[in-house]
């Protein structure tokens, strides 16, 4: 069990290192970025989810709303929600679900699509998603 953890907590921590890793590219790279910059992310989201490490049950909602760069609600498993989408595009968001399992992920939002990676160390399973604007 403790692989599991330390295996999710690897994966986490490298997709992280990605999703940040824009802030130390030479300047011909971050004309590039900007002509992908995130556009705006408010509205419905639908999300699939894919598991890698572990075996649990659909924590990852299927569906997901942003309201003023919050997620204002979410469908399918979890029963309460909670993140946000920053200026640069980055998602952080925690989903509760029934018997207290907690699911958190963390992406990168750019023009209308995301991706990122999500774990639950109530489960001890994760794996990545993607999400796309509706």
């Amino acid at each position: 069990m403790r692989f599991w953890a330390v295996a999710v907590a690897a994966s986490l921590v490298a997709s992280g290192a990605v999703a940040k890793s824009h802030k130390h590219r030479k300047e011909g790279e971050l004309k590039v970025a900007a002509a992908a910059s995130p556009r705006d992310p408010n509205g419905p989201w639908i999300i699939e989810a894919t598991t890698s490490v572990g075996d649990c049950p659909a924590l990852i909602p299927t569906g997901l709303t942003v309201a003023d760069n919050k997620i204002a609600s979410a469908s399918g498993a979890s029963l309460s929600a909670w993140g946000y989408v920053d200026e640069d595009g980055n998602i952080v968001a925690r989903f509760t679900g029934q018997g207290e399992h907690v699911v958190r992920f963390h992406g990168l939002v750019r023009g209308g699509k995301a991706t990122g990676a999500w774990s639950s160390s109530t489960d001890m399973c994760g794996g990545a998603w993607r999400g796309e604007q509706q």
